[in-house]
């Protein structure tokens, strides 16, 4: 309920084609609808604050803009695929290969090249990921670790030192695999969200359109007498809630990009 309704309503009570009744029923709606937004503007000053200090200062002193989706433009089409070469280099991925080629040095072998290169879908899931999908064609780092044994020998005797340098190097190749499976299933998942995104947005906007027309209709029904209030306060408050879902759409767009730009790394996101 809006207070343009509101209005509708108590302009037709003083044409005399409308009640008391009414307009009380339309006041009652405007108050209760009203009630939802103190916990909308709470949770904008929590992301404000959240915002604050994200750069540096004081929640209470932060001077920052009033927020917009319309200020906000992403493009028409996103990436519903991505090179791997793009999340190559997130932090994480970089400090377990820097351990892998410290461990690989340590046991006198050089490696390079050893990030796999493919590309990321939005069919890729991480649960179909796995390491035989990725480092495939002998590249696999444990490839790397199985021959490190005959090289190690020494009279037919391995050394303590040379088999716990070997062990070391496994775990750091188990846990670089690890660490850029991880990388690649939350690229994965971020285009996933966006493919869903692009549905769900035109399907809230194609609803939107549709209830704002059913709106305006009943509206002018309701002023010619053909339609009662409350088909007015009914079609207005699908029309309300059709633009509230249209919003949360973008909005969740927006956050799955800006997710798909953290999980692709730094790289990328600047």
């Amino acid at each position: 309920m809006t207070a343009k309704n509101l209005r509708l309503v108590e302009e037709a009570r003083a044409a005399g084609s409308g009640s008391q009744l009414d307009v009380l029923t339309a006041r009652s709606q405007l108050a209760s609808d009203t009630t939802q937004l103190p916990p909308l503007r709470q949770q904008l000053d929590v992301a404000q604050h959240a915002l604050a200090v994200l750069t540096g200062a004081a929640p209470a002193d932060a001077e920052l803009p009033a927020p917009s989706l319309g200020q906000i433009n992403l493009p028409t089409e996103l990436p519903l695929s991505v090179p791997s070469e793009l999340a190559h280099r997130r932090p994480d991925i970089l400090a377990s290969e820097a351990q892998l080629h410290a461990a690989t040095a340590a046991v006198g072998v050089a490696t390079s090249n050893l990030y796999p290169h493919l590309t990321l879908t939005a069919s890729t899931g991480q649960e179909a990921i796995t390491a035989g999908d990725v480092f495939a064609n002998g590249s696999s780092v444990w490839s790397l670790a199985s021959g490190l044994v005959a090289p190690v020998f020494d009279g037919g005797t391995l050394r303590a030192q040379q088999r716990a340098a070997v062990a070391a190097m496994r775990v750091d190749a188990a846990n670089y695999e690890q660490t850029v499976l991880e990388a690649f299933g939350q690229v994965a998942d971020s285009l996933q969200a966006l493919s869903h995104d692009a549905e769900t947005l035109q399907a809230e906007t194609e609803a939107e359109s549709a209830a704002s027309g059913t709106a305006d209709l009943t509206r002018k029904a309701y002023q010619e007498g053909e339609a009662g209030l409350l088909q007015v306060l009914d079609a207005e408050r699908r029309f309300q809630q059709s633009r509230l879902a249209l919003a949360r759409a973008k909005a969740q767009r927006y956050m799955d990009t800006a997710q798909l730009l953290l999980a692709i790394g730094p790289g990328v996101a600047q």
